[in-house]
C-alpha cells in the first residue's frame, strides 16, 4: 500500500519542496544571502545551542511541541522555552524583519514563510558543522518526533521464538503481513489519503507560473518534450497548482488561460 497523507506532515513537505526551488533561484538566493550575512555568527551559535538543548535535554521535541501548547492554554504555569539560554535571539530581529520583506517580494506570503526560511538556514548551518544530509531515525523513535496525535495506537507483533522453530519464516512473514494490512485499513478508515505522488512537480510548476510567469501551455509544452504520451494537459496543470495553493496556504490567481 502507498503511504498515507497525515496532512500537517504532507503541508510540510510541500512547503519543503518549495523552498528547495525557491533556494535553487540566484537572484533570490542573493537577496537571502543579504538579509542573513550580518547575523551568521549568531545563526550559528543558535543552531548549536538549540540541537544540543534537544539532544542533551529531557524533552523530546515532540513532548517540547506539547508543552509550549499547554503554557499558552494556561494548563502549565511553566514556559519550556529557555529563555535565560537564548536571550541573544533578540539581535535578530532586523533579520526576521528582512525575511519577512523578502517572503512578501516573492509571494512566499503565508504565516509559515518566516520560520521556514530561518528554519532553512539553521539547516544549511548544522549541515556545515556536520550534520548529515538524512538521519536514520528507527520506527520506534517516531512518535517523539512528531508533536500530533498519532490516529491509532503503535501496532505491537508478538513473534514467539517457537513459531520460527516449529514453522520457519515465512508463516511468521505472513502472519505479520495479514496484521499490518488490517492496521492500515484501519488507519485509512480514519480519513487519511493516499500520499499525493506529484507533490514535487506540483511545487515546480507552482513556481515557474507564479514566479517565473509561465503560461499553463507553456508548462504543458515543456512536459509534453520528455514525455512520449505527450504529457499533461494545460488544465490538469492549472488544477494541480490550484490544490498546491491551498495545500501550502497561499493564495494566488490560478487563471485558466
Amino acid at each position: 500500500m502507498p503511504k498515507l497523507s497525515y496532512p500537517k506532515i504532507t503541508k510540510g513537505d510541500a512547503i519543503t519542496a518549495l523552498l528547495k526551488i525557491y533556494r535553487k533561484e540566484p537572484d533570490f538566493m542573493t537577496e537571502l544571502e543579504k538579509i542573513r550575512q550580518p547575523y551568521l555568527a549568531i545563526l550559528s551559535k543558535f543552531a548549536k545551542d538549540a540541537f544540543a538543548f534537544f539532544n542533551d535535554g529531557t524533552m523530546s521535541p515532540a513532548e517540547y511541541y506539547q508543552a509550549v501548547i499547554d503554557y499558552n492554554k494556561g494548563e502549565s504555569q511553566k514556559d519550556p522555552f529557555p529563555a535565560e539560554q537564548f536571550g541573544y535571539l533578540s539581535q535578530l530581529q532586523p533579520y526576521f524583519d528582512g525575511l519577512s520583506e523578502l517572503a512578501h517580494k516573492w509571494k512566499l506570503r503565508a504565516p509559515w514563510a518566516v520560520i521556514a526560511l530561518f528554519l532553512f538556514d539553521l539547516m544549511d548551518l548544522l549541515k556545515a558543522q556536520g550534520l548529515p544530509d538524512e538521519i536514520d531515525i528507527p520506527l520506534e523513535n517516531l512518535e517523539s518526533i512528531y508533536p500530533w496525535a498519532p490516529p491509532l495506537p503503535p501496532l505491537e507483533i508478538k513473534i514467539p521464538a517457537w513459531a520460527i522453530i516449529l514453522f520457519g519464516r515465512e508463516p511468521a512473514q505472513a502472519e505479520v503481513t495479514k496484521k499490518l494490512r488490517k492496521y492500515e485499513d484501519e488507519i485509512k478508515d480514519k480519513g487519511l489519503r493516499e500520499y499525493p505522488s506529484g507533490l514535487k512537480k506540483a511545487a515546480y510548476w507552482w513556481f515557474q507560473h507564479n514566479i517565473k510567469g509561465k503560461r499553463w501551455v507553456d508548462l504543458a509544452n515543456e512536459e509534453a518534450q520528455d514525455d512520449p504520451e505527450g504529457g499533461p494537459h494545460p488544465e490538469n496543470i492549472r488544477k494541480a497548482v490550484s490544490r498546491f495553493s491551498k495545500l501550502i496556504g497561499i493564495q494566488t490567481s490560478v487563471k485558466e488561460e
